[in-house]
């Protein structure tokens, strides 16, 4: 797969531009000092990568986090045991990422579930003025490599999305996607139902009407399945979202 290097990358991003990688992070104490360091290579002084932490992380995660914090002033602790699932994990980074400033901000995965080396085809694509770029498995050049399962959740879950709710992204799941400050403030400020996955549906939902634009992705995925519970709630906010679709008229529609 042929992705533009690190100083590539750099020169795509406007000089005025303060990109911020927002990542949470769980029991990753084998790979996490590996994929900061990957990252950062992306980055430029002026920077920053948010590690979002909580109690769900057991082992020294967050003492391999402190210990490359020490040596790279670009990546931040955040602390969160206040956490109560994956949703507060990725809101908390965004909100910080949205105190220090940042401009354009990248969500993604720890753990090598994506590859930073794509990171410039995100950066790229939203030189180009977008508000919004969402990664994609099932367009052209995109791939997921682990269980079945999971691909069949996850493709057959881009399928009703876009037939219930009259969306055209190619993948309506995945959370590896970047955001102008504008955009991602929307995304906080109206805040999401789920308490689990389905929160990446319901953000690429909300800014459907945006100026986005989508880029292939690499997903290795980590587990074979989704629970059940998490399944029930996707489909009953996926039709509350249809219904209040069909009362309301959009919050905001695109320049």
């Amino acid at each position: 797969m042929d992705v533009e290097g690190p100083h590539s990358m750099i020169e795509a991003v406007p000089q005025d531009v303060r990109l911020g990688v927002v990542v949470p992070f769980g029991n990753e104490e084998s790979t996490v000092a590996a994929f900061l360091r990957e990252v950062s290579t992306y980055l430029r002084p002026e920077d920053a990568i948010f590690c979002v932490l909580d109690t769900v992380s057991q082992d020294r995660t967050r003492e391999r986090i402190e210990g490359e914090e020490e040596h790279d002033p670009r990546i931040y602790l955040i602390w969160a045991p206040e956490n109560r699932c994956v949703v507060d994990a990725y809101f908390r980074g965004y909100r910080a990422a949205l105190d220090a400033g940042c401009d354009w901000i990248l969500e993604m995965d720890g753990g090598f579930s994506h590859r930073p080396d794509e990171i410039p085809r995100f950066l790229e694509a939203m030189g180009t003025g977008v508000d919004f770029v969402a990664g994609s498995r099932f367009r052209e050049g995109g791939r997921h490599t682990g269980s079945w399962l999971r691909y069949w959740i996850s493709k057959g879950g881009t399928l009703l999305a876009n037939a219930v709710l009259g969306t055209r992204m190619t993948d309506m799941t995945s959370g590896f996607e970047c955001f102008t400050r504008e955009a991602l403030e929307f995304v906080v400020d109206r805040g999401v139902r789920s308490r689990a996955h389905f929160f990446q549906t319901e953000i690429r939902y909300m800014l459907h009407d945006w100026n986005w634009t989508e880029v292939p992705i690499t997903y290795a995925n980590p587990s074979p399945g989704v629970g059940g519970d998490s399944i029930t709630e996707s489909l009953r906010i996926l039709w509350q979202l249809r219904r209040e679709q069909r009362a309301t008229r959009p919050e905001r529609v695109a320049p």
